[in-house]
């Protein structure tokens, strides 16, 4: 049997890794709405074209990750799950090649700066994507997940298949979903941790994010594509070696034909539009760009699932299930770079000890955890150590439309979410039951009157933490 190990690759596999990152990175530019579309946006979309055209080019890469951990910086805080994990991954790559750079520098590297980017880089990103599943499937154990009515199991099965919630049909499934859901992505984590285990999570995982994709929920499908993308670096070294075969000979057909290409590409944005105005019609709802979303995702993700499962079938028909079975362990790589992984994992952590609860990995999950009470099944709220839950605030009036939303709502809120809205204008008035009493605030030309505020908000915590609203009854679904 050949040692792709030491074989020499016209298509390495950080160069894999690069192509299907930067892929699933293009379409969420392309159709997450929620991007602020500044220069910085249309320099990040530049370069990640870039690295998608040239994924042998270690600049390429570089200036990609870099743009997007700016762009990113520059739009904190974050507001859904899967951009904190996909920049995770992107600063662990780029601490990976700064590593590998530096070591060639001092002549300590016995391998080029793309095999040692891969080596130190592979290691601490495996572990972060297995620790996401693991918490998003912890926080999924709570009663309202798994209640038809509100839970997030039975919005997304009613979202995927056009019906109400409260129809009989997602009544009767909405239990057994949110059942498989949880069971799913902590047997993912765990199975994913185990190199003898990661040829039954693959293809698990693919068909589990596929059928996620045909919820038109842009955060569900980002995440979907971004998981099954760092599939890749959980391939035995033989499969890895085939996939990037597979990919690297297609790019290059596609360059030697950029007619061809071209013409293609034309023809299958028009079956798309097509498709898109069909779907629209069937259900009668004239969203053509949520369907083209749609469609364009889970286009994505066949092509994955393809490149995928073909790979693993040719290196069994040539060296037998063995081949697909053993991959890299998983505590490999640079242990600076597990220090972004350990905070990944703290990360998840941090509603059950009384910190932020938005972006901790929490997953349309419907967990509540704040003032003081909790609907999850096991993780108490005594494990609290942190005092930004407590003590939510009710807004009574205002002349904030922001604010007003959270009251038209019925929420309330945590005080550092208010203090965050009281700091950002320089004009407002409102009627809060906060800090344990009734009282007005005004605020006029950036000066409090009659009020001292006493903040445990502040800018730089502003960046890293934010909290959702709370509603009085049961949680629906968020996420």
């Amino acid at each position: 049997m050949t040692d792709v190990r030491t074989r020499e690759l016209t298509f390495d596999r950080l160069s894999l890794f690069t192509m299907l990152w930067a892929g699933q990175g293009l379409i969420q530019l392309l159709t997450y709405e929620y991007f602020p579309h500044d220069a910085l946006f249309g320099l990040l979309l530049v370069a990640t074209l870039a690295a998608i055209v040239l994924p042998r080019r270690t600049p390429a890469l570089a200036t990609m990750l870099v743009l997007n951990l700016a762009y990113s910086w520059a739009h904190l805080p974050y507001q859904v799950n899967h951009h904190l994990l996909e920049d995770c991954i992107n600063l662990i790559l780029l601490g990976a090649l700064a590593i590998a750079w530096v070591r060639r520098r001092q002549g300590r590297a016995d391998t080029d700066l793309r095999s040692a980017t891969y080596e130190a880089f592979s290691g601490p990103a495996r572990g972060a994507l297995v620790v996401v599943y693991v918490w998003s499937g912890i926080a999924k154990a709570n009663t309202d997940f798994f209640d038809p009515m509100v839970g997030c199991a039975a919005t997304l099965l009613g979202t995927a298949l056009h019906a109400e919630q409260n129809s009989a049909i997602v009544a009767w499934l909405a239990t057994p979903a949110a059942a498989a859901t949880l069971v799913t992505e902590i047997g993912l984590g765990l199975l994913l941790a185990f190199r003898r285990t990661r040829f039954l999570a693959i293809p698990i995982g693919l068909l589990f994010h596929l059928s996620l994709a045909m919820v038109p929920i842009a955060a569900v499908q980002a995440f979907s594509y971004a998981a099954t993308a760092t599939y890749a670096l959980f391939l035995s070294p033989e499969v890895a070696a085939a996939a990037s075969d597979l990919v690297g000979n297609g790019l290059r057909r596609l360059r030697r034909h950029l007619a061809v290409t071209l013409a293609g590409a034309a023809v299958a944005v028009g079956v798309l539009v097509v498709a898109v105005r069909l779907a629209s019609r069937a259900v009668g709802s004239d969203d053509a760009f949520t369907y083209a979303r749609v469609g364009l995702w889970f286009l994505g993700l066949v092509v994955l699932v393809v490149v995928y499962f073909r790979s693993m079938l040719m290196v069994v028909r040539r060296d037998g299930p063995r081949a697909v079975a053993v991959s890299d362990p998983l505590f490999t790589g640079s242990p600076a770079l597990w220090v972004v992984t350990l905070l990944v994992l703290v990360n998840g952590s941090l509603p059950y000890l009384g910190f932020k609860t938005q972006t901790s990995f929490t997953m349309f999950s419907n967990l509540w955890t704040e003032d003081g009470r909790t609907n999850h099944w096991f993780i108490s709220p005594a494990l609290q150590i942190g005092d930004y839950q407590g003590g939510l605030v009710e807004i009574i009036e205002t002349d904030d439309p922001e604010l007003g939303e959270v009251a038209e709502a019925g929420h309330r809120m945590t005080r550092f979410e208010f203090e965050r809205a009281l700091s950002a204008k320089d004009d407002i008035s409102v009627v809060c039951s906060c800090y344990g009493q009734i009282r007005r605030i005004e605020k006029v030309a950036g000066e409090f009157t009659d009020y001292e505020p006493r903040f445990s908000y502040t800018p730089f915590l502003g960046k890293v933490m934010s909290f959702r609203t709370v509603p009085d009854g049961k949680v629906t679904c968020t996420q």
